[in-house]
């Protein structure tokens, strides 16, 4: 089995904790900025003085570069970079703001799926230009989690905020825990894993800072794949209610069941194909039961789907399927939006389910053999990320706390670093720079990593 062991970067564990103390300074500075910043950013001042952001990031970035794969207490590194943003306002978007509004909407017995986040203008809240006037796109457990949150603030926004900070940190503990697990494992030391897929900015701003939700849908996700891998009818049959509890969440849960299955068929393979198609129709029978009951029984029902919800197509992003939506509106066709925004919603799912056979085809498990389980979970979670009708910085936090634990080869690991640097710094100026040109930083940043020969694993053989 291939086998990833960090180079010698920094071994002493002082030096690495007064980079430690540099990335918490830069997080401590970015929170000045944010406050200094208006909410939302209107003016050229404004968002010049938002771009100052980049300095803090680029600071973060350099201080987990640094510290390495070897530093041995990673988590804590973790935690006191996240620390400062839990006082900081929302950072790269607005969408808590529609968080908190849809748990006020559920607290009040209005029905979410039916009144427009515009409507309620709670004060401190400010809902994004572009939800305005449409109707929410989560299912039913995100709502809940809203009600919650709402419930616990008083409706007070920073204590909103600061509620789902606290709630997505333990998230990101809840994955640093089932990466300490899984790691071994498959053969990578902790610390690598730790460092690679836990310390990394792009969690710490995008789920701290951006107090994006994704944070639960992984959580959760990772603990689907941790009983996984158990093997066995119980770990698949509760992976699959864990990727069941995941949809509740978000839609982008279903990408991660077929990687479950084949984690679970990996750890106790059959011998016919018959008894392979009866594991994955179980699961994922698992998985539609805990979908469907906790929708329905919540009382909120499959409303997301209604045509009045938010379109991803609707916000720029770097999905090129977004921009033909953007043009349109430059050119004055709303009146043709929607039968474009149905027609492109399709061509997104065909584009998705079509990588997914793919990647069943070809990495996916065989009656006696395991296939290539890893290179099936992220595979399917980055064709929903990139292929689907938008794309977002935090998506990319679906694959990040997992790459490691897919035993990437050098070139793989440098073009994930450089598009994580990429990733980062794109999200804190907060435009859209296009897949094209992200692509290209992307590369460009490969290109210096395998010059300066800054290789974080080396590639063994082992057992």
């Amino acid at each position: 089995m291939p086998r990833l062991e960090p180079r010698s970067r920094i071994t002493d564990p002082a030096g690495g904790w007064g980079w430690v103390g540099f990335g918490f300074f830069a997080s401590a500075v970015l929170v000045v900025y944010a406050w200094a910043t208006p909410q939302p950013a209107v003016t050229i001042t404004d968002y010049l003085l938002a771009s100052l952001a980049l300095l803090s990031c680029a600071g973060l970035l350099f201080a987990w570069w640094r510290i390495g794969p070897r530093f041995p207490h990673p988590v804590a590194a973790t935690v006191l970079w996240a620390l400062p943003l839990l006082a900081c306002p929302p950072l790269f978007s607005l969408d808590v703001n529609a968080y908190l509004t849809q748990g006020w909407m559920v607290l009040g017995g209005h029905d979410p799926y039916v009144m427009t986040l515009g409507e309620p203008q709670l004060p401190g809240i400010v809902v994004g230009v572009d939800w305005v006037n449409t109707t929410s796109v989560y299912p039913a457990g995100s709502l809940l989690i809203f009600a919650a949150v709402f419930w616990a603030s008083g409706g007070l926004p920073w204590l909103g905020f600061l509620l789902f900070r606290v709630l997505h940190l333990a998230c990101l503990l809840v994955v640093a825990w089932v990466v300490k697990r899984l790691a071994p494992r498959v053969g990578v030391p902790v610390n690598t894993a730790l460092w690679a897929g836990i310390a990394t900015p792009l969690l710490i701003l995008q789920w701290i800072g951006g107090l994006h939700n994704d944070a639960v849908l992984v959580a959760l996700i990772a603990l689907a794949v941790l009983v996984a891998q158990r093997g066995g009818w119980i770990g698949l049959l509760l992976g699959g209610a864990l990727i069941g509890l995941s949809l509740t969440v978000k839609q982008s849960g279903a990408a991660a069941g077929l990687g479950v299955v084949a984690l679970a068929w990996a750890v106790s393979p059959g011998r016919d194909w018959w008894r392979l198609a009866g594991r994955a129709a179980a699961a994922g029978a698992v998985a539609v039961a805990v979908f469907v009951g906790v929708s329905w029984g919540s009382g909120l029902g499959f409303g997301w789907n209604n045509p009045t919800a938010g379109s991803p197509l609707a916000v720029m992003s770097d999905s090129p399927l977004s921009w033909v939506i953007q043009v349109m509106r430059f050119l004055g066709q709303e009146a043709s939006l929607t039968p474009v925004m149905r027609v492109l919603t399709f061509v997104a799912g065909l584009a998705v389910l079509t990588a997914w056979v793919w990647l069943v085809a070809r990495f996916g498990p065989r009656p006696g053999e395991p296939g290539r389980p890893w290179v099936v979970l992220l595979g399917g979670l980055l064709a929903f990320a990139l292929l689907g009708p938008a794309l977002q910085p935090w998506y990319f936090t679906w694959v990040a706390p997992f790459i490691a634990l897919a035993l990437p080869g050098r070139r793989w690991q440098r073009i994930w670093l450089g598009a994580t640097v990429v990733i980062v710094m794109a999200a804190a100026t907060q435009v859209s720079f296009g897949s094209p040109l992200l692509c290209l930083a992307t590369w460009l940043s490969w290109r210096f990593l395998e010059a300066k020969d800054l290789d974080v694993f080396e590639e063994r053989t082992g057992v």
